[in-house]
């Protein structure tokens, strides 16, 4: 049996048969039909445990990035298991409030949010919104003052940090649009220091995918 196949969950019977949960794949696409997505809700509970556990006592939060898989099952079983949503729109916000994910344990992450998501995000209550740009943390203070909010942020950073991967999936880079460059913090500092719709208590940063080395 390959790894890849072992990881997934997948096992053969004595009949060579591939099997999911002890279910041959050949009975689940004669009853739904094909092509049909499968998922092992027990490799995802066993895989989630070994990440929670990894983190002792240390507090800490899981939070599942929803781009990485949308289906509303799988959501529901990550919002079981205690696991907050990372969300990059205010579609998956609207997803993941709807598989039983707590406001207050969505973080909203992502470029490019607009007002109508901000304000979204405002009035369900999201417990975090992490800013990427100086323009995307002065709008969402008028638009949380607007509604006499309090709103938990944090700020992503670019570090300016060239990481060996695919420039397409590189996100550190001095240049990119991603995070705020550190010569622009005396800006967000000075935003924060007029409003007190805004509560800072976090950092964020993020070099790329993929990536082979530590290094970085």
């Amino acid at each position: 049996m390959s790894p890849l196949f072992a990881d997934a969950g997948l096992t053969r019977n004595e009949a060579g048969e591939l099997m999911m949960a002890s279910v041959p794949l050949e009975v689940i696409a004669e009853s739904v039909g094909t092509p049909t997505y499968v998922y092992n809700a027990g490799v995802v509970r066993e895989r989630f445990r070994r990440l929670d556990e990894a983190f002792g006592s240390l507090p800490h939060r899981i939070c599942y990035a929803v781009k990485a898989n949308a289906n509303l099952a799988i959501l529901r079983l990550m919002s079981e298991l205690g696991a907050g949503a990372d969300i990059v729109s205010g579609g998956e916000m609207l997803r993941a409030l709807a598989a039983g994910f707590p406001a207050e344990r969505i973080v909203f992450s992502g470029v490019g949010k607009t007002d109508e998501e901000l304000q979204a995000a405002i009035t369900a209550g999201v417990g975090h919104i992490n800013v990427e740009s100086v323009s995307e943390l002065d709008r969402l203070a008028v638009l949380a003052g607007m509604q006499q909010a309090r709103v938990h942020i944090g700020i992503r950073i670019n570090p300016d940090v060239t990481a060996d991967t695919h420039p397409y999936i590189s996100t550190g880079q001095g240049g990119l649009k991603f995070g705020i460059p550190v010569d622009q913090l005396s800006q967000v500092f000075a935003i924060l220091a007029d409003t007190d719709a805004l509560v800072l208590d976090s950092i964020a940063m993020h070099l790329g995918s993929q990536l082979l080395s530590p290094e970085p």
